[in-house]
């Protein structure tokens, strides 16, 4: 469309901006908006056309006249957002869209006292392009110099009469000087009391940066990483054809301990003592460590994760130096290798008395031998007495798939799809499903939010009727947690599988792979491979930590490719799963109280709630043997409006509040590797746990 003045033509627009107020009002999609600025003289006359017809649409004489004193007055129609904490100052924007030239007041509350106060009548470019009057409505808020005292405090912003800001409350922690002063306090000053209070208050500054702002560089680094960590490489003497070898090791209060150095492998010169250190600090069973290869002539980590059974199971990940209580290998009998001993050993201790330590401590020279790969598959299967099978996928690297078993009564799953027109891809979710899964007992239970396309609403009565899924109406603004919820209650299933409508399946056995890892009580919750168009990964698991939040690991990989030491090939334990696929029992889903619908209603509610399974001691299990095409939020559309990115930093807020302290200790993600972009891509700068302590 464009504006004319005096028949010439002044500026243009694409009616494309999303109105959900237009949708709501049963006008299609709502992406019918505009936002076109001019520069006019008050009252001067103006008219806007359909660009390719050049027909009128309307006049300034067409649009109504608002009683602006009324507007002004109604505090309720107020709009804004605090934005972010930068520095000792609070920012964000606020205005009054009925009375774009009034200036807001806001203010700060701490324990519900004012600490400062300003109008938000900054010029901000954003709000400018965003059409937020004349873009001079931006705040910025300065703490007290009071607060600067390195302790962390909730901070509500406040506009007038309207109360709280989308994106308040908000943590702020400062000190009056930055870190350097304390610093300099820690290197000169004798007195005890003094250097205590000002090393608190740098860690804690510090932490609060590290999390925020985590640093990394790539791995061709590893060699000199390395060397700031440890110094230089030592290895131990070690026969040439590197065979494997345990070596007795005793410590004071009489216990003995078996160093088992498999097959292919060099030990560091500091391996023993540092597992044996470890050993005793913690009284562990089990200890193990990274190791290194050797690509292209070159270093390179292989950094585990914590004790994590199903990639244990999926694959031999402590591989290299294991420091293991000698009557705890003893109860394994004889093996044809020391790798199944070792493995028998893994597998019947207690899962809290495996200790990892994540410091590289010996270098793998090459992979295991076939022999030994098939001694521990069939451990692995002799252990699980006949509940799983044991398929060895790749006998040269020891990678191995677990078919559980079902359980007799087959229990019933119910398949949750929300929905909002999109007929294109939800019949391709929906047909998928239908002709390609080979489990009978489920159901397709299909929330209808707000759909009013001709085409979409027949398809969804047709299917009802014909039963091929249930239509559940949700006729309220999109909130992807209370919807969810919403249809749990009404599922008839025992095992609830929340699926994207924009999805597509690949392999028919999924509901088999799920209903089977589930049957295990330790299991809490189970996610699947996703796949871009293109095949590259869309989801291989979730890492809690990626600049303070949570990142899908693997989005940098093709899904043949092996991404770190294979893991987008073999199942595994990871903090959480995307609810783009996730499967989950009933019982558990209603006894969790269900997706954090008030504080997470669109993003990271999966996050959250696997975070919370974890806590009930549920594990979490990432599956490639579940396999889809996602064409991630093509249906809800980008956080591309000031509401959407409002939302957005409220919701990363409160994850980054309730979780904070998880952000940088990921149990089944290495303390060695980076969090900063994609996950397994680099090497943490520095360490989060310090090597040598």
């Amino acid at each position: 469309m464009s504006v004319e003045v005096q028949g010439q033509p002044v500026a243009a627009g694409v009616a494309n901006l999303d109105r959900q107020d237009v949708a709501q009002g049963g006008h299609g999609d709502g992406r019918c908006g505009f936002r076109i600025p001019l520069h006019l003289k008050i009252g001067q006359p103006f008219l806007v056309c359909e660009a390719s017809s050049g027909s009128i649409l309307f006049t300034q004489d067409d649009l109504p006249v608002p009683d602006e004193t009324e507007l002004a007055s109604d505090a309720s129609l107020i709009r804004g957002n605090v934005d972010t904490v930068l520095g000792t100052n609070i920012k964000g924007w606020c205005w009054h869209p009925h009375a774009p030239d009034r200036t807001v007041r806001v203010r700060a509350l701490v324990d519900g006292q004012e600490v400062s106060a300003t109008d938000a009548d900054e010029r901000r470019g954003d709000l400018i392009n965003a059409g937020i009057g004349n873009g001079d409505h931006a705040f910025s808020l300065p703490m007290p110099f009071w607060m600067l005292d390195g302790v962390t405090r909730e901070v509500t912003v406040v506009a007038e009469d309207y109360g709280p800001l989308p994106g308040s409350p908000v943590s702020f922690v400062g000190l009056t000087e930055g870190a350097r002063p304390l610093l300099s306090r820690l290197m000169t000053s004798t007195d005890g009391a003094s250097r205590q209070g000002a090393g608190l208050l740098l860690d804690c500054y510090l932490r609060h940066v590290e999390a925020l702002l985590p640093r990394s560089v790539g791995f061709a680094y590893y060699a000199d990483w390395y060397r700031a960590q440890a110094g230089e490489v030592s290895l131990a003497d070690w026969p040439a054809d590197l065979p494997e070898r345990a070596l007795r090791l005793k410590v004071p209060d009489g216990s003995s301990y078996l160093l088992c150095v498999d097959e292919g492998t060099i030990p560091f010169a500091n391996a023993a003592q540092r597992l044996l250190s470890l050993a005793v600090e913690t009284g562990a069973d089990i200890v193990y460590a990274d190791m290194q290869v050797t690509r292209d002539g070159k270093p390179f980590p292989w950094f585990r994760p914590a004790w994590s059974p199903d990639l244990a199971l999926s694959q031999d990940y402590m591989r290299g130096v294991t420091l293991i209580r000698e009557e705890v290998l003893a109860r394994q009998g004889q093996r044809r290798t020391l790798a199944g001993m070792r493995y028998g050993a893994i597998l019947s201790a207690d899962p809290a008395r495996i200790v990892r330590l994540p410091e590289v401590l010996g270098s793998l020279e090459r992979p295991p031998a076939q022999a030994v790969s098939t001694d521990i598959a069939q451990l692995i299967a002799t252990c699980l007495s006949g509940s799983a099978e044991v398929e060895i996928m790749n006998p040269e690297q020891g990678l191995r798939r677990i078919r559980w078993r079902l359980p007799a009564n087959h229990p019933r799953i119910s398949l949750i799809i929300p929905t909002r027109d999109r007929l294109n891809l939800l019949r391709t979710a929906v047909d998928s499903i239908r002709q390609r899964t080979q489990y009978p007992n489920y159901e397709i239970l299909i929330i209808d939010n707000q759909s009013e396309q001709p085409e979409t609403l027949a398809w969804l009565e047709a299917g009802k009727h014909q039963g091929h899924f249930r239509v559940l109406p949700y006729d309220a603004p999109f909130n992807y947690a209370d919807m969810n919820n919403f249809a749990a209650a009404q599922a008839d299933g025992d095992i609830l599988g929340f699926i994207n409508n924009d999805v597509e399946l690949i392999t028919p056995d999924w509901l088999e792979t799920a209903i089977g890892l589930l049957s295990r009580p330790e299991v809490g919750a189970v996610g699947a491979r996703l796949r871009f168009g293109n095949d590259m990964l869309q989801h291989g698991g979730v890492v809690v930590g990626t600049g303070g939040l949570a990142e899908n690991a693997f989005q940098h990989v093709g899904v043949a490719d092996e991404g770190y030491f294979y893991r987008t090939q073999v199942a595994g334990n990871y903090s959480a799963v995307t609810a783009a696929c996730l499967f989950i029992r009933q019982a558990d889903f209603q006894a969790l109280g269900g997706f954090d619908a008030d504080n997470l209603p669109v993003a990271f509610n999966d996050v959250d709630l696997c975070l919370r399974l974890r806590e009930r001691g549920g594990n979490i299990v990432w599956t490639p043997h579940i396999d889809l095409y996602h064409y991630e939020s093509v249906s809800r559309g980008r956080d591309d409006t000031p509401e959407k990115r409002a939302r957005a930093m409220k919701e990363e807020l409160y994850m980054r509040r309730r979780w904070s302290h998880l952000a940088m200790a990921d149990p089944y993600y290495s303390p060695n590797l980076n969090l900063d972009g994609v996950p397994f891509t680099g090497l943490a700068l520095p360490p989060r746990q310090a090597w040598g302590r």
